[in-house]
């Protein structure tokens, strides 16, 4: 897997050890994302004498963690399927809310400089279809009464200095954030009785209550486990006709001179989300780099020489007065997709266990749906809550909406990826981007 750039340019990387020894411990956390690190915590302040570990495959913040794109958008009217019933909207506001209320308690109370900035974010459109998507967007903002503000291609130039852009709006429901600088400082934020362990890849589990967790090559006994790894739940054994895993890719620029950094309008920093599924993410970020994310590749990471070719096209498109070559870092982030765009939740077991009311067994949380930071850390919150026993409005309506549509298998799954990558393509009247 390529390194990703945000780790490359973090200022606040941790220190990490790999797991040198056995364990036994009351909680087991694998993977040590958005999820697995709000688990963690969570579960840390629910059992204070207890021992948590948390371990993960890779290094800190080289996990799809760390290799997003950096938006908190915590009222996502413009993501939501209109179809949703009202009661299941509500639901996904409310835990985007939690998501972020809980990140920005601990961000505020350790001091975490991860350029948490709530600034908001523009969504725009490149195409004619993207336009008139755009515009069911406004309705449906209108409708909510959520305010935004909109922008002619001439307001979006003068803002983000390119006119590859047909229109816009703005909405100021989104924070953004350095990633890999978040997570390393959730990581070092983690409470006392909290022990994380990277470079440690699960091997095999066995046994029931204690688990017996081979990983590293040393063994881990737990009487329960929680699984949040994401787009490698089926390797697992769960979810595997639930989710499926597309790849997306990224690159930032080399830091910029006054002047380049003049080119993508005045503002310090910004963010575009696109309204065309196959259109490109983009970010200014600190006065400094600029960050561009696009395209697909269906369940493996493509060598990054193709894509920084194809980069290279799209940045030359949107700022024709600047090299293609800028770009300094390019990684591949793997993105964990339901059919029907809900989370993954569950509880494989469900017999009594001795510890304190926790209902015991493995517990499996995934399906990020590209929202990887709210959702997950809230999900990731829910799960510990889950297998301790506490019960919530919020983690009954999380049960009740985590419910993945089916996904065929293999060759059908593949044609299905396809087939819908090139019919939005064909409405936007250009190639799609998958690689």
């Amino acid at each position: 897997m390529t390194p990703s750039g945000w780790n490359a340019v973090a200022s606040n990387r941790v220190q990490w050890r790999a797991l040198g020894g056995d364990l036994s411990v009351a909680f087991l956390v694998v993977g040590a994302g958005y999820a697995g690190l709000a688990a963690a915590r969570r579960l840390a302040e629910l059992y204070p004498d207890e021992v948590i570990a948390l371990i993960d495959a890779g290094q800190p913040a080289e996990n799809s963690s760390g290799r997003n794109s950096g938006f908190m958008i915590d009222l996502p009217y413009a993501k939501i399927d209109a179809r949703s019933a009202p009661e299941q909207s509500q639901w996904q506001i409310d835990l985007l809310r939690a998501g972020k209320d809980f990140l920005q308690t601990i961000v505020d109370a350790h001091g975490i400089a991860c350029g948490w900035r709530q600034i908001g974010h523009y969504k725009a459109a490149t195409t004619d279809f993207g336009v008139a998507q755009l515009r069911g967007v406004e309705a449906t903002l209108r409708q909510h009464r959520v305010p935004f503000r909109e922008l002619t291609a001439e307001e979006v130039e003068r803002e983000l200095g390119s006119r590859y852009y047909k229109k816009a709006i703005w909405l100021e429901s989104c924070t953004l954030v350095q990633p890999a600088e978040l997570v390393h400082g959730l990581v070092e934020a983690l409470p006392a009785n909290v022990q994380a362990y990277f470079d440690t890849p699960v091997e095999r589990i066995s046994g029931r209550r204690p688990y017996c967790v081979l990983a590293g090559g040393h063994e881990i006994r737990a009487r329960q486990i929680l699984l949040c790894v994401n787009a490698d739940m089926p390797e697992f054994g769960h979810a595997k006709y639930r989710q499926l895993t597309l790849y997306t890719y990224a690159g930032m620029t080399r830091e910029l001179s006054p002047a380049e950094a003049a080119v993508f309008g005045a503002a310090d920093d910004w963010g575009l989300t696109p309204v065309e599924r196959l259109e490109a993410t983009s970010r200014k970020v600190g006065g400094r780099r600029y960050m561009l994310r696009a395209g697909f590749s269906y369940k493996n990471e493509l060598l990054s020489e193709a894509v920084s070719e194809v980069l290279a096209g799209m940045l030359r498109v949107r700022y024709p007065q600047l090299p293609g070559n800028m770009f300094e870092h390019v990684w591949g982030g793997a993105v964990s997709l339901t059919r029907n765009g809900d989370p993954y939740l569950r509880q494989a077991t469900l017999r009594q266990a001795t510890l304190r009311q926790a209902t015991g067994g493995v517990h499996a949380v995934s399906g990020c749906n590209a929202s990887g930071i709210l959702k997950m850390s809230a999900m990731g919150k829910l799960l510990a809550e889950s297998a301790a026993g506490v019960e919530s409005a919020l983690l009954g309506q999380t049960r009740a909406f985590s419910r993945p549509g089916f996904i065929p298998p293999d060759p059908l799954r593949r044609i299905a990826v396809h087939l819908s990558i090139n019919r939005i393509a064909r409405a936007m009247k250009r190639p799609a981007h998958s690689l």
